[in-house]
């Protein structure tokens, strides 16, 4: 019986001491003393580019660019690009 009593008196002081030490070394138990970080300012909304050949709006840094006429033109994808340019030959 004592060696049971033992047994839960050193895994009750593990706890504590794994909690404590969680505690100083990460600056929260479980999360509740959280530090609010400090928030970015947010990314500046990307400009939309629409694909002449099926409408599709796109992100300017995702499209697919074709310098035509001296004018970029934006495309969603590959087959897009493709098929205007048979067009616009």
């Amino acid at each position: 019986m004592i060696f049971i009593i033992r047994i839960v008196r050193f895994l009750i002081i593990a706890a504590v001491v794994y909690f404590l030490v969680r505690l100083l070394w990460k600056g929260d138990l479980f999360g509740f003393l959280k530090k609010e970080k400090k928030s970015k300012s947010p990314k500046p909304l990307e400009e939309m580019k629409k694909d002449p050949v099926c409408g599709t709006y796109i992100p300017e840094s995702q499209a697919i660019k074709l310098n035509w006429k001296k004018e970029n033109v934006y495309f969603c994808s590959e087959e897009c690009k493709q098929k205007f340019q048979k067009l616009h030959r």
